[in-house]
Parts: structure tokens; sequence; C-alpha cells
């Protein structure tokens, strides 16, 4: 059912598959950048319907560095190539007119502001048909300020456009039908939340009726997601939510109205996307950051190569956090996001190349020389590869990790990439390599506490490993991501754990919404968390710490430290060599992005 054709409002399409919107960060003072074709050119040639990401309808709603514009008639010229494009490659052209300032609030506005801002809806649909699309989507979900009009719990308005459910819902509704009005013979449709989630919020009961009242005043379809901003782990839910976590609201809401539902978030593999189909559960699939990793998702699984799909591992590291960083979109797996052009190139002088390290950076390092036209091969001295990623994907709700693994070993088959397992390769050896380069890839060791102590303690990746502590009081000295995932995992396995950070909070640099969930998950497992914790000494199964200059002492049967790592030095006497070239954590602790992308970009400069 996937390939079958389906319509939305006056529109016919190709197929059931929609690319939904995504905010980019790839304009430039809101306008179309060749950079922004270049990312819609590369997702828009399988898909029935492409709809171009949030674009603010006036200056008050710009939220994002980089945001998209369609709030005046200069950004026309450049809104029409990007629908042009899209049209080209055999997609229908949809683009989602939004408006979004945190730092106002319904009540901030006088009732002629808000009816300004209807206009500013209608103009933008006007704009939109001007510039060659098909359809708008009107953005009422996430928080955003239309869905702030919604929610009970931050609607505070005493007029006409907040109280009762019918008042809070009038604005939202003003806008459909103004825009109706402006352009009729454009298709329509409305990305609402199914729920807030927020306890007070606006809620399924609410949704369902809300729905049925677009669609009385001329909705042509729904684009359906939930959650706002403090729980947007409802639209853009992580790993460690399960799958399809709001396709059985979808499936309410669509059994109350008459007109097509895109389904949407985390909705797993292809077999899944067709089997909602299947159920009537949903009229469309809608895809965002699947198509961000895997642009050509799409083409595998119609040619019968659904196994080799770059699925999404629900990380939200580069797409997701970096646009909040006012950073261009990215993803862990396909660092050519927004820079498709650059990895085009080929080279016009091969070189023989040596990769050591068959970590992350190293598997990509490998990967994109050997794109490039290079002949590569790849050293690495454990058993297997993927370095790090074989202990990140150990913790529990961290499984999908393993993914990139499987991904970048399929890339280095492709490429015919010669793989050398159990090379402990030294310096010397290096040094007599006959290859025009070599890139080192060493990655990182553990950081060793500066504390004596009268037990052998453990290391956190030695414990995710599979090495468990036998004792039942665990003290977990390192409040990171490591060392929390690591209090997670042995408290699933019954032990009694205890986290020590000497920070003023745990989690320091871990995005926000995978934070609160792991947080909640340590708090119903009852992991005890000390912060601003400096230890003294450690004897005798007893840990003497200070918080606020006061003592304390914790008995404990084991310890795992899990105090970071630093970079691997093996090849120190290297550095400063033309002929070699130092990526990932052997030259700078980053994350698994960075390593993945600071390989890739190698090849730009090789």
């Amino acid at each position: 059912m996937l390939f079958n054709e389906g319509k939305i409002g006056n529109i016919n399409l190709k197929n059931r598959l929609v690319m939904l919107p995504t905010v980019t960060n790839l304009a430039q003072d809101g306008f179309v950048t060749n950079k922004e074709i270049e990312y819609y050119n590369r997702r828009s040639k399988d898909v029935s319907l492409v709809i171009v990401g949030a674009s603010y309808v006036n200056i008050i709603g710009k939220f994002f560095k980089n945001q998209l514009g369609i709030d005046s008639d200069e950004k026309i010229d450049g809104l029409k190539r990007l629908s042009n494009i899209i049209h080209q490659n055999g997609a229908k052209a949809g683009i989602q007119l939004a408006m979004h300032n945190p730092k106002f609030k319904p009540a901030d506005f006088s009732r002629e502001e808000v009816q300004g801002f209807i206009e500013d809806f209608a103009k933008a649909a006007v704009r939109a048909k001007k510039a060659g699309f098909d359809m708008v989507e009107l953005h009422f979900a996430h928080g955003w300020f239309v869905n702030q009009f919604l929610s009970p719990d931050v609607n505070k308005r005493t007029d006409e456009y907040g109280g009762s459910f019918e008042e809070r819902a009038k604005f939202a509704l003003e806008i459909l039908r103004k825009v109706k009005t402006y352009v009729p013979d454009l298709a329509v449709i409305c990305r609402i939340n199914a729920d807030d989630f927020t306890g007070g919020g606006f809620n399924i009961e609410e949704s369902v009726e809300f729905a049925k009242m677009l669609e009385a005043n001329g909705a042509n379809g729904f684009d359906l997601s939930a959650g706002v901003g403090s729980t947007s782990e409802y639209h853009i839910s992580p790993m460690s939510v399960e799958d399809m976590p709001l396709l059985n609201l979808v499936k309410r809401i669509k059994n109350n109205v008459g007109i097509p539902v895109i389904a949407a978030n985390k909705l797993g593999f292809a077999e899944n996307w067709e089997q909602i189909l299947k159920d009537n559960a949903a009229d469309f699939i809608g895809i965002a950051r699947g198509l961000i990793g895997d642009p050509d998702c799409i083409a595998k699984l119609k040619k019968g190569n659904s196994n080799d799909i770059r699925y999404c591992i629900h990380c939200n590291q580069a797409c997701i956090a970096y646009i909040l960083k006012g950073l261009p979109v990215s993803c862990m797996i396909n660092p050519e996001v927004g820079r498709e052009q650059e990895f085009e190139v080929k080279t016009d002088h091969p070189l023989d190349i040596a990769v050591i390290g068959g970590g992350p950076a190293g598997m990509a390092a490998a990967v994109y020389l050997a794109k490039k036209g290079h002949r590569v091969e790849l050293y690495e001295k454990s058993n297997k590869l993927g370095g790090q990623l074989n202990i990140a994907k150990i913790p529990p709700h961290k499984g999908e990790i393993g993914r990139v693994v499987e991904y970048l070993e399929r890339e280095l088959r492709k490429n015919n990439i010669a793989v050398h397992l159990n090379r402990n390769v030294t310096v010397k050896e290096i040094k007599n390599m006959p290859f025009d380069k070599v890139v080192i890839a060493a990655g990182s060791v553990p950081r060793k506490i500066n504390r004596d102590m009268d037990i052998v303690s453990y290391q956190a990746f030695d414990v995710l490993s599979g090495d468990l502590p036998e004792g039942t009081g665990i003290i977990v000295i390192g409040g990171g991501l490591t060392g929390l995932e690591t209090a997670e995992l042995l408290a699933e396995k019954g032990k009694n754990v205890t986290v020590l950070e000497a920070k003023d909070e745990v989690g320091d640099g871990v995005f926000p919404m995978v934070r609160k969930l792991l947080l909640n998950r340590l708090k119903k497992l009852n992991v005890s968390i000390i912060t601003k914790a400096t230890i003294n000494h450690i004897s005798d199964k007893k840990l003497s710490y200070n918080v606020d200059e006061i003592e304390k002492v914790i008995e404990f049967d084991d310890i795992v430290i899990a105090i970071g790592n630093k970079p691997d030095k093996t090849f120190k006497e290297l550095e400063g060599n033309d002929k070699y070239s130092f990526i990932g954590d052997c030259n700078v602790m980053a994350t698994a992005v960075e390593a993945i992308r600071d390989g890739a970009d190698l090849s730009l400069n090789l």
C-alpha cells in the first residue's frame, strides 16, 4: 500500500510517503540558499509530497537562527526555485507556515495584533501559491504560537480568543478560514497535536473535537504530532521511547474525521509503515529524520533493498541539537546533510591511504576517502570494528546505536576497503608502511581517578562490556552520560547504586530531552545521585566525601570509575608530519557525531 496513489484536497499523490517539515538552518536572512535547494533536491525524488520546514510568516515568529521565511514578497523568487526543484523530481510541494517565539504568550498581544497575525498567515499562503507550492501546512502544534492559544495552561486571555475550548480554538480556525478565502484552490493541511502531554494542556479529547472543527472549516488533511517544548519527546522521540508512540492517538483522530491523516514520529521500519496503512490507522506515512539520515530510503524500499536503508537511530544529536544551537542540520549517520555537493567531488590523484583505528572516525574516514577515489586499507587492533560505539549501544534503551556500526561496515564492504582486524600497529610499522598518507584514528582511553584506594575499581567501559561487579552496593564516580547509563544498567541488574558527581548537576552536556528521560528512569530505579561531591579518601570499603564543606561517608562493595576519557596518544610522535592526519578522539575528544563528521571531512581535503 505504500506505493498506492493517494490524494489530499485537490492534489494527486503518487504514493503514501511524505517528507515532513523540519527546520534546516540552511537559509540566509530568511532567504532560500543553494544549500537549501540541494538539501531538498536530494530528498524529493521518491516521496509523493515534500513539506518544506517551518517558514516564519512574520519576523516576530522567527525562532531559529537561519530559519526560512515567507514573510515578504522578496522571498518569493527563492521559494519558487525550491518548489521547482521538488516538482522536477516528481513530487508535490508543500510549505509549512509557522510562528514561534517563546518570549511571548497569547495574553501579550492585543485583539488587533492577534488579527494581524491571522492576516500574516493568509498573506504567507498567497506567497506560497505565487511561489508554485501545491499546498500549505498550518503549524498548530508543538507549543508554537497557535498551539499556545489552544492550551488552557498557557492561554490566559480573557477576550474571545481565550477561555472556553471554542474560544481557544478561534485563533486557529480564523487562520484557516482566511487562508482558504485568500487561496481557495490551494490545498491546506493542519499540523496539530494529538496531545500536549503537559497535564493541564491541550489533550486528546480536545484534539478530536478540534480536528472536527478544522475539517468543517475547510482543512484538507492532518499532519498529526504531539508534545510541546517541555514534552518534545513526543514529537521528536529519542531512542529510549518505544516505536510508534502516537499511533493509538492518530487512529482515534482518524476515526473521527473524513479527510486524510499523516502519521508521524518514530514509525519503526518499512514493514511497520505498510502495516499502519493496512490497519487503516493513517492514510500517509510521514518521514522527517529518516530522510535526513538516508535520502535514498524510499528508492531502496521500492527496489526491494530495505535491508540497506540507513534507518534513523533517533539520537537527536545532530539534527535537533544542532538546529537548536543555531547550526545547520546534520546527522550522525549522514555527515553529508546540507553539504551534498561538497561530497560529490572525486579525486584526480588517487592515493594509497592507511587508516589506523576502526572506530567511528576511522571507519567514516575510510569510507569517504574510498568514495572519493582513493585506495584505502583499514587497520584495527581488536577483533571487531566500531570502537566505543560497541560500548555505547549496551546501556538500556541504546541498542539503536548498533545500527551505525552495521551501516559503516556495509559501506566498507561496498567500497571494497581492505580491513585488517587484530592488527595492533606500532609507530615503527607505520613509519615503514608503503602508503602516501596515514590517517590516525586511535580513539581514546578512560581517565583514571587520582585517588589512592585499597580495592581494585572497575572502569565504566568494562562494566558496560559485561564485567559486572559482584557486590550489591555500588558507587559510580562520575555523573556524565556514561556514568548515568552505567548506573542505570547496574540498577536494572538489582544493584544499589549511588552516583557521585563533582559538578553542580549530573548529565552536563547531555541533550536536555535525553537527560530528562534518563534521570526519570534513574529515579524510578532508586539510584541515589549526589552532586557537588569532593572525594577525600577511599579505604576499608568506605568512601569519604565533602558536600558544602560537610564530610559524609558511604559504605560500598564496589566502585565504578566513569570520569570520562582522554585522547589516546600512542602515536603522538607522528604529530606535525604532513603524511599523518589525526582525527576523532585521539585528536580532540568529542561525540560520535563529531567523530564520524571528522572522518568524512578529512576526505574533502585529501
